[in-house]
């Protein structure tokens, strides 16, 4: 499970919930994340990195795009993601 995406959908979910240092600091460690060779693919990396951006600077309909792309591109399940955010 990707903690920068985690992150994003929880931010949606409760926009409120995270300070703008906080949306900031997700993105900027998704940019330079050590975790780099876990992630599934270039292109999973890039959507998590862009969702990470656009939660940062507000661009909710991109979130959405890009929320999108990862899943896509990752192979993973946005629903698992919603049932942990749940927990």
């Amino acid at each position: 499970m990707n903690k920068h995406i985690l992150l994003v959908i929880d931010h949606q979910l409760n926009p409120d919930k995270y300070t703008k240092a906080q949306l900031e600091d997700n993105y900027k460690t998704a940019t330079y994340c050590g975790e780099a060779s876990k992630w599934k693919s270039y292109e999973a990396y890039r959507a998590a990195y862009r969702a990470a951006y656009c939660a940062n600077t507000g661009g909710s309909t991109s979130v959405d795009y890009y929320l999108n792309e990862y899943f896509e591109e990752s192979g993973e399940n946005k629903d698992d993601y919603i049932m942990e955010l749940t927990k």
